[in-house]
């Protein structure tokens, strides 16, 4: 549950990133890789930790692959949200230097 919400709240963070460009005039951002590897890395751990919950051998390999995965995928989740923040950020500077 508590990697669950991890995820959804960073989800909730850009939300607020979105709107905030929205607010100012801008489209979403552009997606960078840093993303997409995060999102290949989760769509990856979550089968694996379904997986997991078997009772053999293949589980319990399914299980440390599927959380090393997910760790990873979440940490670049996070670090995606940063850049995208900061260029969020970098916008309304801009926007508001132009007014």
């Amino acid at each position: 549950m508590w990697f669950l919400l991890l995820l959804v709240a960073r989800d909730i963070f850009m939300f607020i990133n979105i709107a905030t460009l929205r607010r100012i005039g801008y489209s979403p951002l552009q997606v960078s890789f840093i993303g997409k590897a995060a999102t290949f890395n989760l769509m990856y751990a979550f089968p694996l930790l379904l997986l997991a919950d078997g009772g053999n051998s293949l589980a319990d390999y399914a299980r440390a692959i599927g959380w090393a995965l997910a760790f990873w995928g979440a940490a670049l989740y996070w670090w995606s949200a940063a850049l995208y923040t900061a260029q969020v950020r970098s916008l309304r500077l801009s926007s508001r230097e132009e007014a």
